[in-house]
């Protein structure tokens, strides 16, 4: 798990203790502003169905704000569409793409450019985030796209409520370990809380990460957290 990702499970955990599903939303918005260079972040909901986008919420500087009015068929907006259906992020500067942009959005937001983020569930895009308004100096660049990808994959995991789908895989242990990196701890933290070596601990989460077929130890919080096999 890397640094990033370590602060990122901590500020998860906030979300867990919190019934109400907008107010998840805000505070998961609110910490991808404090993870990452931008002032402004919007939130959408998408169906295929439809093909229609509907605002959630809106974070700035200045507060939180409904969305709620806005309902948009996305097929409208090209960057939007490709990104909730290919389930790739995009990066616009307003200079370049104001012709693959609504101008009345352009206007209303003063938007100079927008980061597009998909939120999905098993590839399935359910939304999407669109931040803006990036802090003065900061250059967009593919490794910080990909951890702003990277962040809300994870946050959804705890943003969305789940009941169990299927018994799980981990033994007692395997379970604890993995509560444990969900709650921020490192591998040589909770092999003291376990009392145990930090060789078996790691021992522990290589076995739990190979149970709940994921590739590192922040994909396997993810996919336990999905399936309620911890909290």
């Amino acid at each position: 798990m890397s640094m990033h990702e370590e602060v990122w499970m901590r500020s998860f955990h906030r979300i867990i203790a919190i019934n109400d599903p907008i107010h998840r939303c805000e505070v998961m918005i609110q910490q991808c502003l404090n993870h990452f260079p931008f002032m402004r972040a919007s939130m959408f909901t998408f169906s295929y169905f439809t093909s229609m986008g509907e605002g959630i919420l809106r974070v700035d500087r200045h507060g939180v704000f409904s969305m709620n009015t806005i309902r948009e068929d996305v097929r409208r907006i090209p960057p939007i569409q490709r990104a909730l259906l290919t389930n790739k992020p995009a990066f616009l500067m307003m200079d370049q793409h104001h012709q693959l942009f609504p101008e009345e959005y352009i206007e209303a937001y003063d938007l100079t450019s927008v980061l597009i983020i998909p939120l999905s569930i098993e590839r399935i895009a359910i939304g999407c985030v669109l931040l803006d308004e990036k802090e003065e100096g900061v250059t967009i660049h593919q490794g910080l796209i990909d951890d702003v990808m990277i962040y809300f994959q994870h946050a959804l995991a705890y943003l969305l409520p789940s009941t169990p789908t299927t018994p799980s895989p981990l033994s007692k242990r395997e379970t604890e370990v993995l509560q444990y990196a969900a709650d921020g701890y490192s591998t040589k933290e909770m092999a003291g809380m376990l009392h145990i070596s930090d060789f078996t601990a790691r021992d522990y989460m290589s076995s739990a990460i190979r149970k709940v077929k994921a590739n590192h130890r922040a994909e396997a919080v993810a996919n336990a957290l999905r399936e309620k096999w911890i909290q």
